[in-house]
């Protein structure tokens, strides 16, 4: 006897992650149309997504990143309240940057490390993903958005990469994440040029 695998083709249902990203970046690209803050609220979006990587890693635990993804949501939606009920004057960008600064802790405590390759990528990750947040909460509107949009389609090369090598998140995510991220990041470059 053969130790034969079957493989079924490829259907619809397969696809799931890109119809769900589909309809997330639907609703995205609606606040777009019903707003002129696209800036303000899609700049902090990129260190969430880092966030989200930094939670699974840390975790050791890819399917982690869809329990972090509506956790940070809430974090830097709190950080949008805040600031605009003058409660709090911090940038919603500034505070999810450094937010990512404790959970790259978590995972150096958690002993994440052993694998050099995987920990520099996230500290890059960490580093870049940051660095455009903070740039385009610095920089003129226009400019911002455009800023937010290279971020969200690097975010979606980094998210083919994690899809081709099936690590730190799941495949899933790294699909649904990667859609998202390449239809918002090319609305927002219509949005910044229009």
């Amino acid at each position: 006897m053969t130790g034969t695998t079957h493989s079924h083709p490829a259907t619809s249902t397969d696809r799931w992650p890109s119809a769900l990203g589909l309809v997330a970046a639907g609703g995205a690209i609606a606040v777009m149309a019903l707003g002129d803050r696209e800036a303000a609220l899609f700049g902090p979006s990129i260190a969430t997504m880092a966030g989200i990587y930094l939670v699974a890693y840390a975790l050791g635990r890819p399917w982690a990143a869809w329990l972090a993804f509506p956790a940070l949501s809430a974090v830097v939606a709190v950080l949008h309240v805040l600031r605009a009920r003058d409660v709090a004057a911090l940038d919603p960008a500034v505070g999810m940057t450094v937010l990512l600064v404790p959970l790259w802790l978590w995972a150096v405590a958690r002993r994440r490390f052993t694998e050099p390759r995987t920990v520099t990528l996230q500290t890059v990750g960490m580093l870049a993903f940051g660095a455009v947040t903070l740039l385009a909460s610095a920089v003129q509107s226009r400019l911002a958005v455009l800023v937010a949009a290279v971020g969200f389609l690097a975010h979606g090369v980094w998210d083919a990469y994690h899809f081709r090598v099936n690590a730190v998140v799941n495949r899933p995510w790294s699909e649904f994440c990667g859609v998202v991220d390449l239809v918002v990041g090319a609305a927002l470059v219509v949005v910044a040029v229009a």
